[in-house]
């Protein structure tokens, strides 16, 4: 059971978490599991990083304050969801993406065969050489072109 708290955005656009007497202006949120179990374990850490709460269900929570941390864990994570694999061109011992996101066409260079990891739910995360990372769908939900490409890597 999740204890009683309010999220809120105060007027300078920072979060600030209150429970009972305690309040803590400029919190992050952070998904323990964001692979595996994104709606629970959400950590409520202070501007030095230092853990305050942890929410354990996002489903549990009243809906507005699950708004609210829906829109901050949003807002705060940059991972695009590839919805079309163009091409995946293999060059010199590295892979040229060409890719359709969630966020619009992208290209991109992944070094290791290593940096296109297989998750648990059928999902693939793909890391550049930038350090960003892409997920892939489960390759069945994609278009037959996506499949395709995407065989050169599975």
């Amino acid at each position: 059971m999740t204890e009683t708290f309010q999220l809120r955005q105060n007027p300078n656009g920072q979060l600030v978490f209150s429970q009972g007497d305690q309040e803590v202006v400029d919190v992050r949120l952070r998904r323990s599991f964001p692979w595996t179990r994104p709606g629970e374990f959400i950590s409520v850490r202070d501007s030095a990083g230092k853990e305050v709460f942890l929410i354990e269900s996002l489903a549990a929570l009243p809906s507005e304050v699950r708004a609210t941390v829906e829109r901050a864990l949003g807002d705060s994570s940059f991972i695009p969801t590839i919805r079309r694999v163009d091409s995946i061109n293999m060059d010199f011992g590295y892979q040229i993406w060409t890719v359709d996101t969630d966020r619009g066409p992208a290209t991109f260079r992944v070094q290791e065969r290593e940096d296109v990891r297989y998750l648990p739910d059928g999902r693939f995360s793909v890391k550049d050489v930038e350090g960003n990372v892409y997920v892939v769908p489960k390759l069945e939900t994609m278009d037959e072109h996506s499949q395709r490409a995407m065989s050169v890597i599975v």
